[in-house]
């Protein structure tokens, strides 16, 4: 009983979670749109638009696919933590495989917007290792089984 009561508080838990990054990022992106909608095919090199295109993936899937998971895993479908990781490293990976192109290209990196606009520190380092946390945690609460929910 001890752990029905226990995965239902998991399950609860995990669903605010995921409501709160949906509608923080999504706050974040109504604010700076620019930032997170780009074109990628008003760029001359094809390597670039392939990490535009890349990056815009890497934001969907952690503002809209990582918070829809946690929402899966709280309705019961527990199975949905196993995206996680995904939903958390595509985003910070296409931003660094895009600042060494830029370094290539221009001699700079460009990691100064962090300082501009504090807000991308959360978006770009501390969601995704807090979406990491979140599927280790989730991981490690079956120990490699699923729990029946009631």
């Amino acid at each position: 009983m001890d752990r029905v009561k226990r995965l239902n508080e998991i399950d609860y838990v995990t669903g605010i979670i995921g409501a709160m990054m949906l509608i923080v990022y999504w706050l974040i992106i109504a604010t700076l749109p620019d930032f997170f909608f780009v074109n990628p095919t008003g760029e001359e090199l094809q390597i670039r638009r392939a990490e535009l295109i890349l990056s815009t993936l890497g934001w969907i899937l952690m503002s809209t696919v990582a918070p829809i998971a946690l929402f899966l895993y709280a309705s019961g479908f527990h199975k949905a933590r196993h995206i996680l990781p995904y939903t958390a490293l595509v985003w910070p990976v296409s931003l660094l495989i895009s600042q060494a192109t830029v370094y290539v290209l221009d001699g700079a990196f460009y990691f100064d917007y962090l300082f501009k606009f504090p807000i991308f520190i959360y978006t770009d380092i501390v969601l995704p290792i807090f979406i990491l946390m979140i599927w280790h945690d989730l991981r490690e609460n079956f120990s490699g089984k699923e729990l029946e929910v009631n």
